[in-house]
Protein backbone atom coordinates (compact mmCIF):
# COMPACT_ATOMS: atom_id res chain seq x y z
CA UNK A 1 0.00 0.00 0.00
CA UNK A 2 0.94 3.36 -0.64
CA UNK A 3 0.82 5.95 2.25
CA UNK A 4 -1.94 9.19 1.66
CA UNK A 5 -2.89 7.00 -1.19
CA UNK A 6 -6.90 8.71 -2.26
CA UNK A 7 -9.14 5.39 -2.08
CA UNK A 8 -12.80 6.46 -3.89
CA UNK A 9 -14.32 3.13 -3.06
CA UNK A 10 -12.52 0.37 -0.91
CA UNK A 11 -13.09 -2.67 1.64
CA UNK A 12 -12.09 -3.52 4.71
CA UNK A 13 -12.62 -7.49 5.81
CA UNK A 14 -11.45 -8.54 8.86
CA UNK A 15 -11.34 -11.26 11.89
CA UNK A 16 -13.11 -8.57 14.04
CA UNK A 17 -14.73 -5.48 14.33
CA UNK A 18 -15.32 -3.26 17.05
CA UNK A 19 -17.48 -0.62 16.24
CA UNK A 20 -17.37 1.20 20.11
CA UNK A 21 -21.35 2.23 20.14
CA UNK A 22 -22.05 -1.63 19.19
CA UNK A 23 -21.45 -5.30 19.89
CA UNK A 24 -18.49 -6.26 18.08
CA UNK A 25 -18.53 -8.27 14.89
CA UNK A 26 -16.90 -11.17 13.94
CA UNK A 27 -15.82 -11.90 10.22
CA UNK A 28 -17.02 -8.60 9.44
CA UNK A 29 -15.80 -5.72 6.75
CA UNK A 30 -16.09 -1.86 6.53
CA UNK A 31 -16.82 -0.08 3.44
CA UNK A 32 -15.45 3.26 2.67
CA UNK A 33 -16.60 5.84 0.17
CA UNK A 34 -14.64 8.55 -0.29
CA UNK A 35 -13.95 9.72 2.98
CA UNK A 36 -17.17 8.14 4.87
CA UNK A 37 -17.85 5.18 6.52
CA UNK A 38 -20.87 3.35 4.12
CA UNK A 39 -21.30 0.42 5.32
CA UNK A 40 -20.27 -1.69 8.77
CA UNK A 41 -21.13 -5.53 9.89
CA UNK A 42 -20.88 -8.64 8.66
CA UNK A 43 -18.55 -9.22 5.56
CA UNK A 44 -21.02 -11.39 3.83
CA UNK A 45 -23.68 -8.11 3.73
CA UNK A 46 -21.14 -5.50 3.37
CA UNK A 47 -19.99 -7.00 -0.31
CA UNK A 48 -23.27 -7.00 -1.71
CA UNK A 49 -22.79 -3.20 -1.22
CA UNK A 50 -19.76 -2.73 -3.34
CA UNK A 51 -18.82 -2.21 -7.09
CA UNK A 52 -16.78 -3.39 -9.52
CA UNK A 53 -14.12 -0.39 -9.19
CA UNK A 54 -13.62 -0.89 -5.08
CA UNK A 55 -10.31 -2.19 -3.65
CA UNK A 56 -10.19 -4.94 -1.51
CA UNK A 57 -7.91 -5.90 1.73
CA UNK A 58 -8.01 -8.79 3.71
CA UNK A 59 -6.76 -8.77 7.28
CA UNK A 60 -7.66 -12.42 8.33
CA UNK A 61 -5.54 -11.87 11.47
CA UNK A 62 -7.37 -8.07 11.92
CA UNK A 63 -8.72 -6.45 14.75
CA UNK A 64 -10.69 -3.35 13.72
CA UNK A 65 -11.05 -0.45 15.55
CA UNK A 66 -12.42 3.63 15.07
CA UNK A 67 -8.71 5.21 14.86
CA UNK A 68 -7.42 6.01 18.01
CA UNK A 69 -7.60 9.84 19.46
CA UNK A 70 -5.22 10.91 21.58
CA UNK A 71 -6.58 14.15 23.08
CA UNK A 72 -3.45 15.79 24.94
CA UNK A 73 0.03 15.95 23.19
CA UNK A 74 2.97 17.92 23.11
CA UNK A 75 4.74 16.86 19.67
CA UNK A 76 7.12 19.53 19.61
CA UNK A 77 8.91 18.16 22.66
CA UNK A 78 9.17 14.72 20.89
CA UNK A 79 12.80 14.97 20.61
CA UNK A 80 13.74 15.92 24.86
CA UNK A 81 12.32 12.57 25.54
CA UNK A 82 16.31 11.38 26.06
CA UNK A 83 16.83 14.89 27.90
CA UNK A 84 14.57 14.12 30.65
CA UNK A 85 15.57 12.05 33.37
CA UNK A 86 11.85 9.62 34.28
CA UNK A 87 10.49 9.55 37.11
CA UNK A 88 11.98 13.44 38.64
CA UNK A 89 9.74 15.78 40.99
CA UNK A 90 7.69 18.00 38.96
CA UNK A 91 9.74 20.92 39.88
CA UNK A 92 12.74 20.09 38.73
CA UNK A 93 10.92 18.80 35.38
CA UNK A 94 9.39 22.23 34.87
CA UNK A 95 12.57 23.93 35.28
CA UNK A 96 14.49 21.47 32.69
CA UNK A 97 11.68 21.84 30.19
CA UNK A 98 11.78 25.15 30.55
CA UNK A 99 15.32 25.66 29.33
CA UNK A 100 14.60 23.24 26.58
CA UNK A 101 11.94 24.59 25.08
CA UNK A 102 13.20 28.23 25.35
CA UNK A 103 16.05 26.90 23.56
CA UNK A 104 14.55 25.05 20.67
CA UNK A 105 14.44 26.76 17.34
CA UNK A 106 10.98 26.85 14.97
CA UNK A 107 12.83 24.10 12.72
CA UNK A 108 13.52 21.79 15.56
CA UNK A 109 10.21 22.08 16.94
CA UNK A 110 9.09 20.88 13.49
CA UNK A 111 11.08 18.45 13.23
CA UNK A 112 10.30 17.10 15.98
CA UNK A 113 6.65 16.98 15.47
CA UNK A 114 6.88 15.40 12.33
CA UNK A 115 8.86 12.45 13.92
CA UNK A 116 5.85 12.16 16.79
CA UNK A 117 3.21 12.41 13.41
CA UNK A 118 5.05 9.49 12.04
CA UNK A 119 4.94 7.49 15.86
CA UNK A 120 1.36 8.05 16.12
CA UNK A 121 0.44 7.05 12.65
CA UNK A 122 2.10 3.77 13.10
CA UNK A 123 0.42 3.33 16.41
CA UNK A 124 -3.42 3.38 15.30
CA UNK A 125 -3.54 7.06 15.84
CA UNK A 126 -5.85 9.15 13.77
CA UNK A 127 -6.58 12.26 15.31
CA UNK A 128 -5.22 14.51 18.00
CA UNK A 129 -5.56 17.19 20.32
CA UNK A 130 -1.95 18.67 20.25
CA UNK A 131 -0.72 21.78 23.05
CA UNK A 132 2.04 23.72 20.62
CA UNK A 133 4.51 26.69 22.15
CA UNK A 134 6.19 27.40 18.88
CA UNK A 135 2.97 26.31 16.28
CA UNK A 136 4.97 23.90 14.63
CA UNK A 137 2.98 21.54 15.06
CA UNK A 138 0.19 22.52 12.99
CA UNK A 139 2.42 21.97 9.40
CA UNK A 140 3.46 18.53 10.52
CA UNK A 141 0.00 17.56 10.95
CA UNK A 142 -1.35 19.17 7.60
CA UNK A 143 1.75 17.54 5.83
CA UNK A 144 1.23 13.91 6.78
CA UNK A 145 -2.97 14.23 6.93
CA UNK A 146 -3.44 13.62 11.17
CA UNK A 147 -6.30 15.05 11.83
CA UNK A 148 -6.55 17.07 14.96
CA UNK A 149 -6.96 20.28 17.04
CA UNK A 150 -3.22 22.35 17.70
CA UNK A 151 -3.92 24.52 20.43
CA UNK A 152 -1.78 27.07 20.50
CA UNK A 153 -0.04 27.98 23.68
CA UNK A 154 -0.60 30.82 25.52
CA UNK A 155 2.38 31.87 28.52
CA UNK A 156 2.14 34.95 30.59
CA UNK A 157 3.43 35.41 33.91
CA UNK A 158 3.94 39.09 34.10
CA UNK A 159 0.68 41.17 33.44
CA UNK A 160 3.53 44.20 31.96
CA UNK A 161 4.27 41.75 29.42
CA UNK A 162 0.70 40.62 28.61
CA UNK A 163 -0.06 43.23 25.34
CA UNK A 164 3.22 42.27 23.85
CA UNK A 165 2.81 38.71 24.26
CA UNK A 166 -1.07 38.46 23.38
CA UNK A 167 -0.74 40.74 20.35
CA UNK A 168 1.49 37.97 18.89
CA UNK A 169 -0.35 35.32 20.34
CA UNK A 170 -3.17 36.70 18.45
CA UNK A 171 -1.78 37.67 15.10
CA UNK A 172 -0.94 33.24 15.01
CA UNK A 173 -4.20 32.55 15.38
CA UNK A 174 -5.30 34.81 12.69
CA UNK A 175 -2.61 33.67 10.46
CA UNK A 176 -2.60 30.07 11.16
CA UNK A 177 -3.69 27.61 8.04
CA UNK A 178 -5.85 25.29 8.75
CA UNK A 179 -8.03 22.98 6.94
CA UNK A 180 -11.30 21.06 7.19
CA UNK A 181 -9.28 18.32 9.14
CA UNK A 182 -6.44 20.23 11.28
CA UNK A 183 -8.11 23.40 13.45
CA UNK A 184 -7.12 25.48 16.08
CA UNK A 185 -7.55 25.82 19.49
CA UNK A 186 -6.34 28.14 22.37
CA UNK A 187 -4.20 26.94 25.33
CA UNK A 188 -3.72 29.14 28.45
CA UNK A 189 -1.24 26.73 29.43
CA UNK A 190 -1.45 26.55 33.15
CA UNK A 191 -2.13 28.61 36.58
CA UNK A 192 1.42 28.70 37.62
CA UNK A 193 2.51 30.32 33.84
CA UNK A 194 -0.43 32.33 33.19
CA UNK A 195 -1.82 35.42 34.86
CA UNK A 196 -5.39 36.18 36.05
CA UNK A 197 -5.86 38.94 33.72
CA UNK A 198 -4.53 36.32 30.84
CA UNK A 199 -6.84 33.74 31.57
CA UNK A 200 -9.93 36.30 31.28
CA UNK A 201 -8.24 37.24 27.77
CA UNK A 202 -7.99 33.62 26.98
CA UNK A 203 -11.68 32.73 27.60
CA UNK A 204 -13.01 35.44 26.29
CA UNK A 205 -11.39 35.20 22.95
CA UNK A 206 -11.99 31.33 22.85
CA UNK A 207 -15.99 31.87 23.78
CA UNK A 208 -15.84 35.09 20.97
CA UNK A 209 -14.26 33.22 18.51
CA UNK A 210 -16.16 29.47 19.38
CA UNK A 211 -12.60 27.57 19.25
CA UNK A 212 -11.40 24.95 21.91
CA UNK A 213 -10.14 25.90 24.52
CA UNK A 214 -7.85 24.32 26.99
CA UNK A 215 -5.48 24.39 30.53
CA UNK A 216 -2.96 22.40 32.26
CA UNK A 217 -4.68 22.36 36.18
CA UNK A 218 -4.27 20.69 39.42
CA UNK A 219 -1.27 18.28 38.34
CA UNK A 220 1.25 18.91 41.10
CA UNK A 221 1.02 19.51 44.64
CA UNK A 222 2.96 22.86 44.73
CA UNK A 223 0.68 24.54 41.81
CA UNK A 224 -2.28 24.10 44.44
CA UNK A 225 -0.15 25.55 47.26
CA UNK A 226 0.69 28.86 44.92
CA UNK A 227 -3.15 29.02 44.01
CA UNK A 228 -4.85 28.51 47.36
CA UNK A 229 -2.16 29.86 49.91
CA UNK A 230 -0.13 32.15 47.64
CA UNK A 231 2.62 30.17 48.30
CA UNK A 232 5.55 28.92 46.51
CA UNK A 233 8.73 26.25 46.49
CA UNK A 234 9.59 28.40 43.08
CA UNK A 235 10.93 31.98 45.05
CA UNK A 236 9.55 34.94 43.96
CA UNK A 237 7.09 33.35 41.32
CA UNK A 238 5.40 36.15 39.45
CA UNK A 239 2.18 34.62 39.52
CA UNK A 240 1.53 35.39 43.34
CA UNK A 241 2.36 39.20 42.92
CA UNK A 242 -0.40 39.33 39.88
CA UNK A 243 -2.68 37.01 42.22
CA UNK A 244 -2.39 39.43 45.08
CA UNK A 245 -2.91 42.45 42.44
CA UNK A 246 -5.82 41.18 41.33
CA UNK A 247 -7.12 40.36 45.05
CA UNK A 248 -7.68 36.74 43.95
CA UNK A 249 -9.46 34.97 47.49
CA UNK A 250 -7.19 33.42 49.18
CA UNK A 251 -8.46 29.00 49.75
CA UNK A 252 -9.27 28.90 46.22
CA UNK A 253 -8.32 25.48 44.93
CA UNK A 254 -6.82 25.35 41.10
CA UNK A 255 -9.59 24.31 39.51
CA UNK A 256 -12.36 26.34 41.90
CA UNK A 257 -9.78 29.29 40.99
CA UNK A 258 -10.63 29.31 37.25
CA UNK A 259 -14.41 29.19 38.29
CA UNK A 260 -13.86 31.95 39.76
CA UNK A 261 -12.45 33.61 36.83
CA UNK A 262 -15.07 32.60 34.82
CA UNK A 263 -13.49 30.52 32.66
CA UNK A 264 -14.89 26.85 34.00
CA UNK A 265 -17.64 26.06 31.04
CA UNK A 266 -19.33 23.30 29.41
CA UNK A 267 -16.55 21.78 26.80
CA UNK A 268 -13.77 23.46 28.11
CA UNK A 269 -10.96 20.73 28.39
CA UNK A 270 -8.81 20.32 31.57
CA UNK A 271 -5.65 18.29 31.34
CA UNK A 272 -4.53 16.41 34.62
CA UNK A 273 -6.73 17.06 37.50
CA UNK A 274 -4.55 15.31 40.00
CA UNK A 275 -4.87 17.64 43.09
CA UNK A 276 -8.66 17.51 43.28
CA UNK A 277 -11.12 17.53 46.23
CA UNK A 278 -14.99 16.46 46.55
CA UNK A 279 -15.58 20.04 45.85
CA UNK A 280 -13.44 20.54 42.71
CA UNK A 281 -14.72 17.11 41.31
CA UNK A 282 -18.60 18.23 41.65
CA UNK A 283 -17.69 21.09 40.27
CA UNK A 284 -16.44 19.44 37.59
CA UNK A 285 -19.63 17.37 36.83
CA UNK A 286 -21.88 20.63 37.66
CA UNK A 287 -19.85 22.44 34.96
CA UNK A 288 -19.78 19.86 32.05
CA UNK A 289 -15.97 20.29 31.47
CA UNK A 290 -13.95 17.55 30.06
CA UNK A 291 -11.07 16.53 31.83
CA UNK A 292 -8.13 14.41 30.13
CA UNK A 293 -6.74 12.12 32.60
CA UNK A 294 -2.73 11.25 31.81
CA UNK A 295 -1.62 8.54 34.35
CA UNK A 296 1.50 7.71 33.02
CA UNK A 297 2.86 11.65 32.98
CA UNK A 298 1.33 12.06 36.39
CA UNK A 299 4.03 8.88 37.75
CA UNK A 300 6.66 9.78 36.15
CA UNK A 301 6.48 13.60 37.08
CA UNK A 302 5.19 12.25 40.65
CA UNK A 303 2.39 14.36 41.53
CA UNK A 304 -0.48 12.02 42.58
CA UNK A 305 -3.34 9.66 40.97
CA UNK A 306 -6.21 11.34 39.66
CA UNK A 307 -9.14 10.16 42.18
CA UNK A 308 -10.09 8.52 38.71
CA UNK A 309 -13.42 6.55 40.63
CA UNK A 310 -14.71 9.49 42.17
CA UNK A 311 -14.85 11.62 39.22
CA UNK A 312 -16.61 8.72 37.62
CA UNK A 313 -19.33 8.09 40.04
CA UNK A 314 -19.79 11.93 39.98
CA UNK A 315 -20.46 11.91 36.18
CA UNK A 316 -17.89 14.33 35.29
CA UNK A 317 -16.36 13.41 31.63
CA UNK A 318 -13.01 12.09 31.14
CA UNK A 319 -11.02 10.56 28.07
CA UNK A 320 -7.57 9.51 28.68
CA UNK A 321 -4.35 10.24 26.81
CA UNK A 322 -1.10 10.01 26.56
CA UNK A 323 0.86 13.70 27.01
CA UNK A 324 4.16 13.96 25.13
CA UNK A 325 7.36 11.83 25.10
CA UNK A 326 8.82 14.47 27.94
CA UNK A 327 6.81 12.89 30.59
CA UNK A 328 4.94 9.28 28.96
CA UNK A 329 7.41 6.22 27.60
CA UNK A 330 5.66 6.52 24.31
CA UNK A 331 2.27 8.08 22.34
CA UNK A 332 0.13 4.96 22.27
CA UNK A 333 -2.99 5.22 23.76
CA UNK A 334 -3.65 1.47 24.37
CA UNK A 335 -0.19 1.60 26.36
CA UNK A 336 -1.59 4.12 28.40
CA UNK A 337 -5.13 2.01 29.09
CA UNK A 338 -2.59 -0.29 29.80
CA UNK A 339 -0.59 1.18 32.65
CA UNK A 340 -4.13 2.94 33.85
CA UNK A 341 -5.23 -0.76 34.43
CA UNK A 342 -2.48 -1.80 36.41
CA UNK A 343 -3.59 1.48 38.96
CA UNK A 344 -6.94 -0.31 40.02
CA UNK A 345 -4.46 -2.92 42.09
CA UNK A 346 -1.77 -0.29 43.67
CA UNK A 347 -4.81 2.82 44.54
CA UNK A 348 -8.26 0.42 44.92
CA UNK A 349 -9.45 3.36 46.72
CA UNK A 350 -8.50 5.79 43.74
CA UNK A 351 -9.22 3.80 40.97
CA UNK A 352 -11.88 1.79 39.07
CA UNK A 353 -11.61 -1.92 37.88
CA UNK A 354 -13.21 -0.46 34.51
CA UNK A 355 -14.44 -3.40 31.30
CA UNK A 356 -11.61 -3.10 28.20
CA UNK A 357 -14.76 -1.75 26.38
CA UNK A 358 -14.97 1.07 28.96
CA UNK A 359 -11.48 2.06 28.63
CA UNK A 360 -11.25 1.89 24.63
CA UNK A 361 -14.14 4.41 24.66
CA UNK A 362 -11.90 6.66 26.35
CA UNK A 363 -9.26 6.16 23.84
CA UNK A 364 -11.89 6.85 21.06
CA UNK A 365 -15.07 8.24 21.08
CA UNK A 366 -14.60 10.10 24.37
CA UNK A 367 -11.68 11.50 23.41
CA UNK A 368 -13.32 12.45 20.09
CA UNK A 369 -16.10 14.30 22.03
CA UNK A 370 -13.72 16.30 24.11
CA UNK A 371 -12.24 18.05 21.00
CA UNK A 372 -16.08 18.62 19.47
CA UNK A 373 -15.09 16.34 16.58
CA UNK A 374 -17.53 13.08 17.84
CA UNK A 375 -20.27 13.64 15.52
CA UNK A 376 -17.37 12.70 12.61
CA UNK A 377 -14.67 10.13 14.53
CA UNK A 378 -14.69 7.81 17.28
CA UNK A 379 -16.55 5.26 16.76
CA UNK A 380 -17.36 3.04 12.69
CA UNK A 381 -20.98 4.45 12.02
CA UNK A 382 -22.20 4.53 8.58
CA UNK A 383 -21.75 8.59 7.64
CA UNK A 384 -18.70 9.28 9.84
CA UNK A 385 -15.48 10.33 8.73
CA UNK A 386 -13.40 6.92 7.20
CA UNK A 387 -10.53 6.83 10.30
CA UNK A 388 -9.60 3.61 10.74
CA UNK A 389 -7.67 1.51 12.48
CA UNK A 390 -6.05 -2.04 11.52
CA UNK A 391 -4.19 -3.94 14.82
CA UNK A 392 -2.89 -7.79 14.22
CA UNK A 393 -3.97 -10.77 16.54
CA UNK A 394 -1.68 -13.49 16.94
CA UNK A 395 -4.24 -16.15 16.62
CA UNK A 396 -8.21 -16.88 16.82
CA UNK A 397 -9.88 -14.81 19.77
CA UNK A 398 -13.31 -14.92 21.30
CA UNK A 399 -12.66 -11.25 22.72
CA UNK A 400 -11.23 -8.66 20.32
CA UNK A 401 -11.28 -6.02 23.28
CA UNK A 402 -9.21 -8.27 25.51
CA UNK A 403 -7.22 -9.29 22.77
CA UNK A 404 -6.30 -5.52 21.46
CA UNK A 405 -5.68 -4.36 24.87
CA UNK A 406 -3.37 -7.79 25.20
CA UNK A 407 -1.51 -7.34 21.88
CA UNK A 408 -2.18 -4.10 20.26
CA UNK A 409 0.50 -2.31 19.31
CA UNK A 410 1.62 -1.43 16.24
CA UNK A 411 -1.25 -0.52 13.65
CA UNK A 412 -1.07 -3.06 10.54
CA UNK A 413 -2.79 -0.24 9.02
CA UNK A 414 -4.37 3.10 9.73
CA UNK A 415 -6.77 5.19 7.81
CA UNK A 416 -7.46 8.71 8.11
CA UNK A 417 -10.47 10.45 6.11
CA UNK A 418 -10.32 8.08 3.69
CA UNK A 419 -6.45 8.23 3.16
CA UNK A 420 -3.92 5.50 4.12
CA UNK A 421 -1.69 7.16 5.91
CA UNK A 422 0.53 4.18 7.19
CA UNK A 423 0.70 0.70 6.13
Amino acid sequence: MVENAPLTSVLLRVAWIVPITTPPVRDGAVLVQGNRIAAVGKADDVRHHISRSTQRYDFPDGILLPGLVNSHTHLENTHFADQLVRPQPFADWIAMMGKLVGQQTYEEALTAARDGVGMLLRLGVTCIGDSSFRGAALQALRERGLRGIVFKELICPFDDELDKRWNAFVTWLDDAPTDENVRIGIMAHAPYTVTPTAFRKAGKLAAERMLPFSIHVAEPPDERALIERHESIWADHPIIKALREREVPLGLSPVRYLDWLGILRKGVILVHCVQVDDIDIGLLAERKVWVVHCPRSNANLQVGVMPLAKMLKAGVRVCLATDGLASAESLSPLDEIRFAMTLSESHPLLYPVLPPERWLRMVTLDAASALGLDGEIGSLKVGKRADLAVFPISQPVDDPYEAVLGEGRSATMTMVDGRIAFA
